[in-house]
């Protein structure tokens, strides 16, 4: 039974308003520590944690009330002038702050959370007395062999380790050992190591904060709403074995979504519409079937049919728009995680965001909260040189690092840029040469773009030593393959010495998707249109043999020709005349098709059941018939046909 018999709806809820005040108190404490004569800012940092403690407080959540208490009189205390906030003294409260993060994890699973750690209560009192809790940051220790280590909780960076994720989510492996840095700044002994048994799961992803379940009321309004599946998650009981304790807690998933109620009025409006066209529409149906054949009757009805036409285009939009979130609620996470990094490391780097207003899926929001916890952390680590390196070749001792998003059409754009010592190509193709990722003669063809590209590599890694931070070339990896996964891409563009920009473009959604209809052997397919560069006419007398495979050069460029019917392992039934260009993440290619039907949106229905190789689901056409999606990444690395090959003699044959 839970130990918070009857109250189980109102925990979530304060889990939910709470989480959202303690991001917002954590991102706050960053900005103070630029600002901290902001007397303003401290007024709000002290409302949010009062409302965090009168929430635990009406819960009797007496651990939580008692830490939030104590932290509250320090806040009270630097902006009454009595005691002054330095750099140790910021590391006691973001302890604090962690440990009640550790608190909302127990909290989650439906247990009391024990009481904060001795030592970090003790440090609290120190400040308070207006004594040095003498905190440190420690520098990264170089390890021998891997170690599981804990991602960064997603409405904050403090840490939240979870339980086994996919393994193309593995790649937090890299992340600091938060937990060792905690206990290290408290004075207490490292966090021993986790049975191996156990290893594979604390390194998954992050997992989302508790779902909001109830609306959110300000001054008397309610400004939006939650919208629950028709079966809620239940929290699953803590395993008999496992320490009490935020650290080992696991976050239900995120079942709810935030709706603005005018976005929600906007789609019952358009409901009523389409009701009103539904009963003209029968009525005509009606005459029609009487024999009411007139102008006047035919013309009625195309006019309902268009006016349906255009209501259901608009109601289609306003509910997309229901699943659009700003993606200001994922960056609001990474300013901790970059102020803690960079305090381990002994740099001084500033995490600027732009564009927080931008709207994005919100299932894709999810799925992008691993690759730019990588990027932002790998730009903290790898991208800004140390305080006395920027001094030495005259940079400011401070560096930025930008995180910025903004919407290009029917694509947003995130980018990460630092203005540290950029990438060199030439190091990169060394080491990839020496981790066995690439042989000299591929090394010697590729151009600084393609180089650069060679950090997606799985094992890649420029640390000749494996630390807590970095070092096992999984990372990069990661942000590749879960980009792909969001039909997005990634480029990079590095100068030497003035630093490193990573642009990531996605669609808005994936629940519509933008596609090519094209016919091969009578059968139509979908590709996806973010792929397609353009449509060129195939030639025999253009197609050249390079290495036994067949090519054709597109403006100086050389690109490999590819049977889509070789692709499917099928028997082609005539010469293709057609070719898409089409450029993924790591190259561009020629695929030939027999005919074009046209450009759509579709939406792609999962097959139930089967997974044919390289089909990324299935649509309906305009007439009906069912088209297959394909997913051109598994084609392409599927070898089901040596496609290039194959098009080399279906050529000859012609000529």
């Amino acid at each position: 039974m839970s130990e918070f018999g009857g109250m189980e709806d109102l925990l979530q809820d304060f889990l939910t308003e709470s989480s959202e005040l303690l991001s917002e108190v954590d991102n706050k404490l960053v900005e103070l520590e630029k600002r901290p004569d902001d007397r303003n800012l401290l007024n709000d940092i002290f409302r949010g944690f009062h409302t965090i403690k009168g929430g635990a407080g009406f819960l009797n959540v007496d651990a939580m009330v008692s830490l939030c208490h104590r932290t509250e009189n320090l806040f009270d205390k630097l902006r009454n002038g009595e005691l002054t906030l330095s750099m140790e003294t910021m590391d006691v409260i973001m302890a604090a702050t962690g440990e009640v993060r550790e608190m909302f994890g127990a909290l989650s699973q439906m247990r009391q959370p024990p009481a904060a750690p001795n030592d970090l209560l003790a440090a609290l009192d120190r400040v308070l007395q207006g004594e040095s809790a003498a905190l440190a940051a420690p520098a990264p220790a170089p390890i021998a062999t891997p170690a599981p280590v804990p991602a960064p909780a997603p409405e904050a960076a403090a840490p939240v380790p979870t339980a086994a994720a996919p393994a193309a989510q593995a790649g937090n492996a890299g992340e600091p050992d938060w937990q060792n840095l905690y206990n290290t700044l408290l004075d207490k002994p490292p966090a021993p190591a986790p049975a191996p048994a156990v290893q594979a799961e604390a390194v998954a992803a992050p997992i989302p904060a508790p779902a909001p379940i109830a609306p959110a009321v300000i001054e008397g309004e309610v400004r939006s709403v939650m919208v629950e599946p028709m079966q809620s998650l239940k929290p699953a009981p803590a395993p008999k074995n496992q320490p009490q304790g935020g650290m080992q807690q696991v976050a239900a998933p995120e079942t709810t979504i935030r709706i603005d109620t005018v976005r929600l009025d906007q789609v019952l409006n358009l409901s009523g519409e389409i009701g009103l066209t539904k009963n003209r529409l029968t009525t005509l149906r009606s005459d029609i079937m009487a024999g009411k054949m007139d102008t006047g009757t035919l013309k009625a009805l195309d006019e309902a049919i268009s006016q349906l036409d255009l209501l259901v285009g608009d109601l289609q939009n306003a509910v997309m728009k229901t699943r659009m979130q700003p993606i200001g609620r994922l960056f609001q996470k990474y300013p901790r995680l970059a102020r803690d990094l960079a305090r381990q490391l002994g740099k001084d780097v500033e995490l600027v965001l732009t564009g927080e207003e931008t709207e994005l899926d919100k299932t894709m929001l999810e799925d992008l909260n691993d690759p730019l916890v990588h990027l932002v952390r790998n730009a903290v680590d790898h991208g800004v040189e140390t305080i006395e390196e920027r001094i030495a070749v005259g940079k400011p001792a401070k560096a930025v690092v930008e995180l910025s998003a903004t919407q290009v059409g029917d694509h947003i754009l995130i980018e990460i840029t630092d203005d540290g010592r950029g990438m060199r190509p030439d190091v990169i193709r060394k080491k990839a040469i020496e981790k066995g990722l690439i042989d000299v003669e591929t090394a010697n063809s590729l151009d600084e773009k393609q180089s650069l590209q060679l950090i997606f590599l799985p094992g890649f890694s420029t640390k000749d030593q494996i630390s807590n931070i970095s070092g096992r070339g999984v990372g990069m990896d990661v942000v590749k393959t879960n980009i792909s996964k969001l039909n997005g891409r990634i480029d990079i563009n590095s100068a030497v010495g003035e630093g490193s920009r990573f642009s990531i473009s996605l669609p808005l959604t994936l629940a519509i998707l933008p596609v090519l209809v094209v016919r091969v052997c009578e059968q139509p397919f979908a590709v996806p249109l973010a792929m397609v560069r353009e449509i060129i006419p195939i030639d025999a007398k253009q197609v050249q043999e390079v290495s036994g495979r067949a090519t054709i050069v597109v403006r100086d460029e050389i690109l490999p020709v590819k049977s889509l019917a070789g692709l499917l392992g099928w028997q082609e039934t005539q010469v293709p005349h057609f070719g898409v260009l089409m450029q993924t993440a790591e190259h561009s290619f020629i695929l030939a098709v027999d005919s074009f039907v046209g450009r759509d949106d579709v939406v792609i229905k999962p097959l139930q059941n089967i997974r044919p190789t390289g089909v990324a689901g299935a649509t309906l056409s305009g007439d009906g018939s069912v088209v297959l999606v394909l997913d051109m990444e598994s084609l392409l690395s599927s070898g089901a046909a040596d496609s290039s090959s194959l098009m080399t003699s279906r050529f000859a044959m012609q000529a």
